[in-house]
């Protein structure tokens, strides 16, 4: 039987290789995307680099959603198919995506997210209230920034009212995060160290919170560490790759649907607002409806 090339390695050299494939691949593939970038939009580099300051220029944001879908590529959907073959010679093995699970699955992992979001909202209200030592504002003004920086990108991304922007936002922020993260974080981070450190809950928790801190985002890094937990263990008691990529799905593409509806005028509601509540009865109602349904997918794993 033909052996994978790096077949032979032990799980922490494993985990030291992905990483550096993975940090490799994002390298190679952004210079690649930056030097198509210079003929495809006629800019030289200097204009490519300052049109990627400038959120209100429809060129700008053309550019932007462009380096969104080759980073996604890059950093999450590349790396993981080579490591699965470099690994083990069957990239849809390695990745746990060679099955997908029964339906009623499907039905129960979309009735948590829905039944989630009250108590997602208010970890987001938790964190919001976090505030760092005085000594250190320097950090959280940084972070504030860096915040709303980031909050008016997702703003700029989800604007417009033509369809077809409705279908490729669908396309970039809910399906390719979905797939590729969830290739990344689940299939393979949290593969690796469950293999180097013996415990899958300890992994799930690490991975989580890599997962929420890699969208360098910490007033929102609670919320996405449980949303991590969460696919984490949707991935473990399932066996397939498809479901916690599913919930992911679900989570994203809500957010540009909602838009997408406000920005037609049918809803007056913004999507960070979808199901907030400030009912302690509803969020408790909330936390116990999402471990009932997380439940019932941990029964599944037993019979």
């Amino acid at each position: 039987m033909k052996q994978a090339f790096l077949g032979n390695l032990s799980p922490f050299s494993r985990l030291v290789f992905a990483v550096a494939l993975t940090f490799s691949c994002f390298i190679i593939i952004f210079f690649a995307a930056l030097l198509l970038a210079m003929p495809l939009y006629h800019v030289n580099l200097a204009g490519t680099l300052d049109l990627l300051n400038q959120q209100d220029n429809p060129k700008s944001l053309a550019l932007l959603k462009y380096f969104q879908v080759t980073q996604s590529f890059g950093l999450f959907i590349i790396p993981p198919i080579l490591i699965g073959y470099l690994f083990e010679l069957n990239s849809w093995s390695f990745l746990n995506a060679n099955h997908a699970g029964g339906s009623s699955l499907y039905f129960i992992v979309f009735l948590l997210m829905f039944v989630s979001l009250p108590l997602i909202n208010w970890l987001i209200d938790i964190n919001e209230m976090l505030k760092l030592p005085s000594f250190l504002k320097g950090v959280e003004d940084w972070m504030k920034n860096a915040e709303d920086q980031a909050g008016k990108l997702t703003g700029a991304f989800l604007a417009g009212k033509s369809f077809s922007n409705f279908l490729f936002n669908l396309f970039m922020i809910g399906i390719l995060p979905a797939v590729g993260e969830e290739f990344m974080f689940r299939g393979v981070l949290q593969r690796l160290l469950k293999d180097w450190l013996k415990n899958v809950h300890i992994a799930i928790f690490i991975t989580g919170f890599l997962f929420g801190a890699m969208h360098m985002q910490f007033y929102g890094l609670l919320p996405r560490m449980i949303l991590g937990v969460i696919f984490g263990y949707l991935f473990y008691w399932s066996g397939s790759i498809w479901v916690p990529v599913f919930a992911h799905f679900i989570n994203n593409s809500g957010a540009v649907i909602i838009s997408y509806f406000a920005n037609l005028g049918l809803i007056s509601q913004k999507y960070q607002d979808f199901g907030s509540t400030q009912s302690i009865f509803l969020i408790l109602l909330s936390l116990l409806m999402t471990m009932s349904c997380m439940f019932i997918v941990y029964r599944r794993k037993l019979l």
